[in-house]
């Protein structure tokens, strides 16, 4: 067994890997420094404290990051912020960014993998606005109008961005729901109904429609948020469902779609593990009557198309029903599936406990990569699928047990990995070498529920 503290620096002759680590640790303190939320900057001490480094290590990582301008230190009050070469760097990413070429790769996936059409719509005031599809080859494939409009309290993709917004912009969509329904008696059960379905996608991740009350299209979106982590856009797949739509089909589409608003997210700036980023759940699988682990609750539309586009909308979302067991299985196609007697999750007790994972890759069930680095990184994926398929993400973890199959070798080049997916204060952590067949590493955690 490791612990997990401050280590010596390697022997001379691994030249080569050192610099390779230093770079990687000194990105670690750059993130760092990025992520404190003081203006003035923050201390030497702090960041040695949070990052678990000596502080003649600090100083030595710190050099060329302040020598290039990435990081100012303010020499009056010994403190340490970003520089002027940071936002130089950043404003440069940012000037050559354009969603939609973001997004288009996303869209033609989203579109390969299921068949339905995949969407791309930004907001635009208190609307939706479609900027780009890519048509499914399925045999009923959705056909939707560039340009098309909808309030942002119809459709899913509103309701996407809605549960990234705060409850006052939800209670303008509500008012807008009522005004829409003027002299409908029903029009307060309306605006209910719309918290309903905005809290449902604040849960899962995404918001669902399965259009069985009248349209028979399934649609379901998630939320793109930018650097400033404000939702701008979002991305979703609309396809015909025969017959009423299954829990297991839309836990599996919204994962995707999830999936493809993160690394959309991402790509525009904005940060794992931070509010804005599409971290909600997948979904939440229970032992309950229905007798089927991994379902999500679908709010069930009045599936009426909008008369300025071909985006499924409803003014009637309905409410969502829930059951509660003691235990519940946290199931999720967007990372390995169990081949044994095993579950990938369970939450009980106030936590969610993770199995054991590795560097499998969920679409095949071949291990991803053959370097420690690339292991690490799909582990560190397939954790974060499930974490999220609870609405959970890296900063509720609160213990990790790390099982390294060579563990003097690959220590430091697993733990740069390891490190830029959490941010401080890390959970606690053991590290141990184990005799792991056909992976170079597994890692188990434990989260606290919110």
């Amino acid at each position: 067994m490791q612990g997990d503290g401050h280590r010596g620096e390697r022997p001379s002759g691994h030249g080569g890997r050192n610099r390779s680590s230093s770079l990687r640790r000194a990105l670690t303190v750059l993130d760092y420094i990025a992520d404190h939320p003081d203006p003035a900057g923050v201390s030497l001490k702090d960041i040695a404290r949070g990052l678990g480094l000596h502080k003649s290590t600090l100083l030595r990582l710190l050099a060329p990051l302040t020598d290039n301008g990435l990081v100012l230190r303010d020499a009056e009050r010994a403190r340490y912020r970003l520089g002027s070469h940071a936002a130089y760097l950043g404003g440069a990413y940012l000037e050559r960014l354009d969603l939609r070429e973001v997004a288009r790769g996303a869209l033609a996936g989203l579109a390969g993998q299921t068949g339905h059409t995949a969407r791309l719509s930004i907001r635009e005031a208190d609307e939706t606005v479609l900027v780009d599809a890519v048509e499914g080859s399925g045999p009923m494939p959705v056909r939707p109008r560039l340009g098309a409009r909808h309030p942002l309290h119809t459709g899913t993709a509103g309701w996407a961005l809605l549960a990234r917004l705060d409850d006052a912009e939800v209670a303008r969509a509500e008012k807008a729901a009522r005004l829409a329904a003027a002299g409908d008696p029903a029009s307060e059960v309306v605006a209910e109904e719309l918290r309903a379905a905005v809290n449902a996608a604040r849960r899962h991740g995404f918001a669902v429609e399965d259009g069985t009350a009248g349209s028979g299209v399934l649609s379901v979106d998630a939320p793109i948020s930018n650097h400033d982590h404000a939702p701008v856009a979002a991305i979703g797949l609309s396809g015909a469902m025969a017959g009423s739509a299954q829990s297991a089909s839309v836990s599996s589409l919204g994962t995707l779609v999830r999936g493809a608003a993160h690394e959309i997210s991402r790509a525009l700036g904005a940060r794992a593990g931070r509010a804005g980023v599409a971290d909600g759940g997948a979904h939440l699988g229970t032992h309950g009557p229905a007798g089927h682990p991994g379902s999500v609750a679908v709010p069930n539309g009045s599936g009426r198309p909008s008369s300025r586009g071909s985006e499924p909308t409803s003014q009637h979302p309905a409410k969502e029903a829930a059951h509660v067991d003691r235990r519940q299985v946290i199931s999720t196609q967007a990372a390995p599936q169990p081949v044994g007697a095993y579950s990938q999750a369970i939450v009980a007790g106030g936590f969610l406990h993770t199995s054991g994972l590795g560097p499998h890759d969920p679409v095949t069930g071949r291990v991803a990569g053959r370097t420690i680095e690339e292991q690490t990184e799909q582990t560190m994926r397939n954790l974060a699928s499930v974490l999220n398929a609870h609405g959970l993400d890296f900063s509720d973890v609160v213990r990790a047990t790390v099982h390294l199959q060579h563990l003097n070798r690959d220590f430091d080049d697993f733990n740069a990995v390891y490190e830029r997916h959490l941010t401080p204060p890390y959970p606690v952590r053991t590290t141990v070498g184990a005799d792991l067949a056909n992976v170079l590493l597994e890692i188990d955690m434990m989260a606290v529920l919110r």
